[in-house]
């Protein structure tokens, strides 16, 4: 009985270059940053509806009710979150090859800054 050589083309692996010609790291960044910019914009939808729940609802444990927590918690980790996206911004497109849309930077710019707005707003209704 003999055996099978395997030649040692396919023994070896060679990983393929990513298909936009970018470098692992700026794909990286790149999905850093749109995970960044996609949690913000949930953290930022959850807060609206909790708040507006909260609000809707009339309960008797006052305006600081486990609801309200959470969506104040929500509010803090997207302010952390969206301040990351949008700091990530300008760096992403500055190294990457092939910019992103004009419209879609101007989006992620808006969902960054939400979080400030909401804060101001929050700080100046109490």
């Amino acid at each position: 009985m003999s055996k099978k050589r395997r030649s040692p083309k396919k023994l070896t692996r060679h990983e393929a270059p990513p298909a936009s010609g970018e470098s692992r790291a700026i794909e990286s960044l790149t999905v850093f940053w749109s995970l960044c910019i996609f949690s913000t914009l949930l953290m930022v939808v959850l807060f609206v509806l909790l708040r507006g729940i909260a609000a809707a609802g009339q309960w008797e444990e006052g305006p600081y009710n486990a609801m309200t927590g959470f969506s104040t918690l929500l509010l803090f980790a997207s302010i952390i979150s969206g301040s990351i996206g949008g700091l990530l911004t300008p760096i992403m497109q500055s190294r990457r090859k092939r910019r992103a849309p004009k419209s879609l930077i101007l989006a992620a710019a808006a969902i960054a800054l939400s979080p400030w707005f909401l804060l101001a707003f929050v700080v100046g209704r109490i």
